[in-house]
């Protein structure tokens, strides 16, 4: 039992000593200052207010002419009532009440009117904003009153029998201007200043640049905020809607079905010739089903690469190669970026690299007049130790420059390796079969007209079989694409034309791309220039017909390239090389078009969707 006695005691101290919750005094005044006003008469007012502790009340100095009760009270809501009795002067008169909560002070002004009394309840001076607005005030009084103004700008809104005036304010289009608002009772007079700020023009629109819409289509919105009248202008267009709410102007599309993009100039500008300057415009775009994933510029974003140097393109596993002759840069075709680069050991030139359709690797440098052209196998790219696959003496036909080795096929199995040979005897294509990983002698077979240099022109198998046929185009004759269906070995072939170019005179075809991609066959081809106002074209081709290929796309490289309009020439040319390459990489359902041109020192891929 003592244990029990102790352990409660121990409970009791415990609760005793426990602290009480810290409050912070504190009081309201609920009552607005205009219903603080008792009648010249006398009368009364409550004050109402709010006390979180107990409170009291008293008068600041001595008011002979008013009590006030209660004078003290518990916490929450209450009221101290000020009764006066009939003022007989003819001044106002005011007491300030003094409400305490411990360390909470508030002071509360009550006024008694006097005889003949105008009271303006709180402040007597206005800044109204350039946009207009109301002034709004509370007159306490006796006797009849009349409200005027000076300024034709301030409307009165209210009538002039009630207490609460409220003036509407009208736009301001000018300078700071300030007007009087006087109000008369009897001989008794109280005035007003409102004063309303300039005029400050306002045209913004945001954001103030081209806007994308999506490929599967959508919306894109644009804010005007602007206190001045404008225009929207919206080009001839039959796929872009445009509605506004509240100067939220929302361009709306469906989807695209082109391979194109498409646009739209959009213009937004003051009537007030004043602002023209201030006008923005802007293009609305729509991306089409080919759509630029990114550009580079070799020579600057690549750490030793050489835009005097022949360039190939080759998809090698989830990596494209770049080679440069010397070097071999490894890119991620997602972004353009380098992975890693690889330096070709002594005596070792890609000049001609491409992977054939079981992704293995082929190297080879381009041979001049009287020398060996081999092309060498390599298991490993990154530890290149290569394997003669097929060689060839360029004695053997003219002894012409030879090379831009293309190849179809596995090699390892069956597939049709092709190089170009220049000028000789009109030209000529030399081409190897590989049946069951035995590669062939050499072949010839003639060109539909001739190109003078390797790099002017390009061969292509359209298969992995001699029987698929062999493309061919060129600086030279009529700048087409040709198809053979029936080459000739060791003689002059029928030539078909598969695509007309349209091209006359400086556009430079100097390489040819295949692949399959969502069941059909596809090729690609670039519009290089031997000059430099006009950037390279790729030309993306339809070939299930190689005989007649069929048209997808055109990607124009002016955007690839740092085009200085004003001065109307290209920063971006090099004029170092006439070389090029494209690569098409088929990724589910996307078709990556990716070219190279050495002349620009452009870089860029090209998603197909």
């Amino acid at each position: 039992m003592k244990k029990i006695a102790l352990m409660l005691a121990i409970a009791v101290a415990a609760v005793a000593c426990k602290p009480e919750e810290q409050i912070t005094p504190e009081v309201t005044v609920n009552s607005d200052a205009a219903a603080l006003v008792i009648e010249q008469e006398g009368g009364e007012v409550l004050i109402d207010f709010d006390a979180n502790v107990e409170w009291t009340a008293a008068f600041k100095g001595a008011a002979d002419w008013c009590t006030l009760s209660p004078a003290s009270g518990a916490a929450g809501p209450n009221k101290v009532k000020v009764i006066a009795v009939e003022n007989e002067t003819n001044d106002n008169r005011t007491v300030t009440v003094v409400i305490t909560a411990q360390t909470a002070v508030k002071e509360v002004v009550v006024t008694q009117l006097q005889k003949d009394a105008l009271v303006i309840s709180g402040e007597k001076t206005f800044s109204v904003p350039s946009e207009g607005g109301e002034v709004k005030f509370s007159v306490n009084h006796n006797l009849a009153i009349d409200v005027t103004t000076d300024a034709d700008w301030l409307t009165p809104t209210k009538a002039m029998e009630t207490s609460e005036i409220t003036f509407a304010v009208a736009a301001n289009t000018g300078a700071e201007r300030t007007a009087e608002i006087v109000v008369k009772a009897g001989a008794l007079k109280q005035t007003l200043t409102v004063t309303q700020a300039a005029w400050v023009p306002v045209f913004e629109v945001e954001p103030a640049a081209d806007q994308w819409i999506a490929l599967e289509g959508g919306s894109v919105s644009v804010t005007v905020n602007a206190n001045v009248e404008y225009t929207v202008t919206v080009g001839d267009n039959d796929w872009l809607t445009v509605t506004n709410e509240g100067g939220v102007y929302t361009f709306t599309a469906g989807a695209n079905a082109a391979y194109d993009y498409r646009a739209i100039d959009v213009t937004i500008a003051p009537v007030d010739e004043t602002f023209a300057e201030s006008a923005v415009a802007f293009y609305v775009f729509q991306n089409g089903r080919a759509n630029k994933l990114w550009a580079k510029h070799p020579a600057e974003d690549f750490e030793g690469y050489d835009a005097a140097q022949k360039v190939r393109l080759a998809q090698y596993g989830e990596y494209v190669l770049l080679a440069n002759t010397t070097k071999v840069f490894v890119l991620n075709p997602l972004d353009g970026s380098v992975v890693t680069t690889i330096d070709m050991p002594e005596g070792m030139t890609a000049q001609s690299v491409l992977v054939d359709d079981a992704g293995h690797l082929l190297i080879a440098a381009d041979a001049g007049v009287g020398a060996d052209l081999n092309i060498l196998y390599v298991p490993d790219p990154f530890n290149p130790v290569p394997e003669v696959v097929c060689s060839y003496n360029t004695g053997n036909y003219y002894a012409s420059d030879t090379g831009n080795i293309r190849v179809k096929g596995d090699i390892k199995g069956n597939a049709v390796i092709t190089a170009t040979a220049s000028a000789g005897a009109g030209g000529a294509i030399i081409f190897w079969e590989v049946v069951d990983g035995v590669c062939s002698t050499w072949y010839w077979t003639s060109v539909p007209y001739e190109a003078s240099l390797v790099s002017y022109a390009c061969a292509a198998p359209a298969g992995a079989s001699l029987a698929d046929g062999i493309f061919y185009i060129g600086y030279g004759g009529d700048y087409n694409l040709r198809y053979a269906a029936n080459v000739t070995k060791d003689g002059a072939s029928e030539w078909a034309v598969s695509y007309v170019t349209g091209s006359s005179w400086m556009e430079n075809y100097n390489c040819i791309a295949t692949a399959e991609w969502n069941g059909n066959k596809y090729a690609a081809i670039v519009a290089g220039c031997h000059f430099n106002y006009d950037a390279a074209d790729v030309i993306l081709l339809n070939v299930d017909n190689p005989a007649a290929a069929e048209h997808v796309y055109t990607h124009h490289g002016d955007g690839d390239v740092a085009w200085d309009w004003a001065a109307g020439v290209n920063p971006s040319w090099t004029g170092a090389g006439t070389y090029s390459d494209a690569l098409l990489v088929p990724a589910g359902d996307t078709l990556l078009v990716l070219y190279v041109d050495s002349n620009y020192g452009a870089l860029a891929c090209v998603a197909i969707n």
